[in-house]
């Protein structure tokens, strides 16, 4: 199964185009949707969650039409959103419960119960199912998220920013429960981190201001810039005579700059070629 999306757009009142002409297919595993904040990327998630209406355009995961049959694509859907509301006091699996049976999960109390302890138990929240989500750090509460956009065995799962605060330990936790996820399934992962998407995602995609901007292997968009980025160590006060160079990114190692930029040439002696890496991709084309 794939997800193909074609000529979608979606602007808002007060003339915000959020999505401009918006085109790509998505095929089954980890799929990396890069983009700035403000570029349009929780709006095509929302759309494709069948939350909000796109103004044109269309999706279709295999034959089904994502836009006209919200109903049936909701049951195929998994949806962990950027942030999410829990209910004081709740324990993780009162609320799991709850929300399998509004899901419409298992056929009995006794197969949902056993399915939703096998869901905390797969994101490792077992032990602690019995304690209030309210109560969970932001990992935890990541992890019950997975949970519940797991409710249902969906053929496509979206996540918006899913590591955003998460500390070291608890990304790598995440990391390895949403490869494990994506081996059988469409998984749409939107995030300005482009690590997410370098460890994780074998395709992925670049929006800013609302354009589709690159589509392809993490792989494939670091050949784009081959033999066209150079480094260079240098002093504070010499940043000032960059002006006039295409800069990718600056930044402190050791306490002094070190300027990546992108030419044809090296702008000077002093500049070294390098590899160019996923970031230098994104900040290429979102500046």
């Amino acid at each position: 199964m794939q997800l193909v999306i074609s000529g979608l757009s979606k602007t808002y009142s007060g003339g915000v185009r959020a999505l401009d002409n918006v085109s790509m297919t998505i095929p089954t595993g980890m799929f990396g949707l890069l983009g700035p904040n403000g570029a349009g990327k929780s709006t095509l998630m929302r759309t494709l969650a069948t939350l909000q209406d796109a103004d044109s355009g269309t999706a279709k995961l295999g034959d089904l039409d994502v836009l006209k049959n919200k109903t049936e694509v909701r049951k195929l859907l998994g949806y962990l959103p950027q942030e999410f509301g829990v209910y004081p006091r709740t324990s993780a699996v009162t609320l799991l419960r709850h929300l399998a049976t509004l899901k419409g999960v298992g056929t009995s109390s006794k197969e949902r119960n056993e399915i939703v302890e096998a869901l905390l138990a797969r994101v490792n929240l077992f032990d602690v199912r019995n304690k209030a989500v309210s109560t969970y750090s932001g990992g935890m509460r990541q992890r019950f998220g997975i949970a519940q956009a797991l409710l249902g065995d969906p053929r496509l799962l979206i996540v918006d920013e899913p590591t955003a605060g998460l500390d070291p330990g608890e990304r790598n936790r995440f990391y390895n429960l949403l490869s494990e996820v994506g081996e059988s399934v469409i998984v749409i992962l939107s995030t300005h981190i482009v690590e997410d998407v370098k460890q994780l995602c074998s395709q992925m995609a670049i929006i800013h201001r609302g354009k589709l901007q690159f589509a392809g292997s993490p792989s494939e968009a670091e050949k784009t810039l081959a033999g066209r980025v150079w480094t260079r160590t240098m002093a504070k006060s010499e940043l000032t005579f960059l002006k006039d160079m295409n800069i990718l990114s600056t930044k402190l190692i050791e306490g002094r700059p070190v300027v990546r930029v992108l030419e044809d040439h090296a702008p000077s002696p002093q500049f070294d070629a390098t590899e160019p890496n996923l970031e230098d991709v994104f900040f290429s084309h979102i500046q």
